[in-house]
């Protein structure tokens, strides 16, 4: 499979936005988050990732393709830990009212959970795997795989790790063919593993 992969502009945000609203639609972590809404689903989750996108974009690693088959977001060695104010100017600020009291509960134990093992487990710096979401359509046509080369190369290069979280089998396999290896597998409050990968020098 051939395809061009480009930066993503600031001006296709939207069009990126709707690729991992539809990519994340059946996730694990997407479904325990809006677990206690009932209605707009779609809406809350763009907005969820409308926020990550514009979060990930000043740092110009965010790598999509011509016709929005995937993104992949990434964020740099010397951007980590994640900026709260940032987060909040990104469009964070409306999920508490989105979510209501239920899902921002959910919301926040998983994410405090994340944060908390990417600090323990990531004390050198490193590249750290944002998102990364490819069209349904487009699956298994090895669109993921071209999303997270520039990177990969990058940090190969560097000699730096990179980091990620994530949520079903055949994302671990995936991510296990491009060198990461487990370093957690969590049951609750929803099942995740955690990845790192080394550089290959």
């Amino acid at each position: 499979m051939t395809s061009k992969i480009i930066h993503l502009d600031k001006t296709r945000i939207y069009e990126a936005t709707e690729t991992l609203v539809a990519a994340f639609r059946k996730d694990p972590i997407t479904g325990y988050i809006l677990s206690h809404t009932n209605s707009k689903k779609d809406e809350i989750s763009r907005n969820l990732w409308s926020a990550t996108l514009r979060y990930a974009q000043p740092y110009n690693h965010i790598y999509t393709t011509p016709e929005n088959k995937g993104v992949a977001a990434w964020i740099p060695p010397s951007e980590y830990p994640l900026n709260f104010l940032q987060i909040l100017r990104a469009g964070f600020y409306k999920i508490p009212f989105l979510l209501g009291f239920a899902g921002l509960k959910n919301f926040l134990s998983l994410f405090t959970l994340f944060d908390k093992y990417h600090a323990q487990d990531m004390h050198q710096r490193h590249w750290y795997l944002f998102a990364l979401g490819v069209s349904e359509a487009y699956q298994g046509q090895g669109i993921g795989r071209l999303l997270i080369q520039p990177i990969l190369k990058s940090a190969d290069e560097e000699g730096l790790s990179c980091y990620l979280e994530t949520s079903t089998e055949r994302a671990v396999s995936f991510y296990q063919k491009h060198g990461f290896k487990i370093l957690r597998t969590e049951e609750k409050p929803v099942k995740f593993w955690t990845m790192k990968r080394e550089p290959n020098n």
